[in-house]
């Protein structure tokens, strides 16, 4: 087994078919009503705890935080909504992001084609193409990660690499590579779903799989930061507590990677768990308990993120 076996056009496919699935069922579920979903941020952020069920439902129904941060980012952009109105639906979109990594813990992908044809098939027999639409992206989706899977396989067994992935690469390489990789696709859901099945075929230990998710985590918040260029003062404010609170997470969990570590080994009720949805209940507690970590120093944090970007005109 050697790289030269290895068809990164299949692994390239298998990506693009990903993020068009996620992309493509987001915007079908999206499309509901994207004027009543705008609406739905607007109104619900009266207090942080509203605005992170908001946000974590909205997230959960598009499948994408970044989705999320970026329809919040414009809204305060065009000035119908405040920073302060949109810290709570920032946090709930970490929360709401961990779906896609409960749904690839399914483990449906030997049934990706079928999703696929029936999708297909939906779209010319039914009126209303928004069912065909969410059945086809999710088809899309797992036929990509099955794609993906089959040539990670292999790149797995390769000696060199197989020894690099078990020996070398320690949780500091895990968390930068999975900043990364995640800024450089810009898609948390696709990295943490390679880091799943990574895990699944042995090519990585939990010790390792973890600080990957970590670091994706971080790496997700760039849409956010690009998003908020050239924005006023409470974009700007808006993107950097989104980098703020992830940053924050992460370094907690980093410093208790060990005991965290070592409590996971020690539950037998995790152990039964399919490896896939083992890291998806990590990715889900990990940012469950990071916003409940930070949410009684929300108002601190804001205060501390306005007065780095002070509004220029008073």
């Amino acid at each position: 087994m050697s790289i030269s076996d290895v068809n990164w056009t299949s692994i390239l496919v298998g990506l693009s078919l990903f993020l068009f699935g996620i992309d493509y069922m987001g915007e079908g579920l999206k499309s509901l009503s994207e004027s009543r979903l705008t609406q739905l941020i607007k109104t619900s952020t009266s207090h942080p705890l509203k605005g992170i069920v908001t946000g974590a439902g909205i997230t959960a129904l598009i499948q994408s935080s970044s989705a999320t941060t970026a329809i919040t980012i414009s809204l305060i952009r065009a000035e119908l909504m405040t920073f302060q109105q949109a810290i709570g639906i920032i946090m709930g979109a970490n929360i709401g992001t961990t779906v896609t990594a409960f749904i690839v813990g399914l483990d449906i992908s030997a049934y990706a084609v079928y999703f696929i044809i029936i999708g297909v098939i939906m779209s010319f027999i039914i009126k209303k193409k928004l069912l065909a639409q969410i059945v086809f992206g999710i088809g899309c989706l797992f036929y990509g990660l099955e794609l993906m899977s089959s040539q990670l396989q292999i790149i797995a067994k390769i000696p060199e690499i197989s020894e690099l992935m078990k020996q070398t690469i320690n949780p500091f390489a895990a968390l930068i590579t999975g900043l990364l990789v995640t800024c450089a696709i810009q898609s948390s859901s696709a990295f943490i779903a390679i880091v799943q099945k990574l895990y699944e075929m042995h090519a990585i230990s939990l010790f390792v799989a973890i600080p990957f998710l970590l670091g994706s985590n971080i790496g997700t918040t760039i849409t956010a930061v690009l998003a908020a260029v050239g924005g006023n003062h409470h974009v700007k404010q808006a993107a950097f507590f989104h980098v703020i609170f992830n940053v924050c997470g992460t370094i907690v969990f980093m410093i208790l990677l060990d005991p965290f570590y070592h409590l996971l080994v020690s539950l037998s009720l995790l152990k039964s768990l399919y490896p896939a949805m083992l890291l998806a209940v990590i990715h889900g507690f990990f940012n469950i308990m990071t916003t409940l970590m930070l949410y009684p120093f929300i108002r601190r944090v804001a205060l501390l993120v306005e007065k780095m970007f002070p509004d220029k005109v008073h």
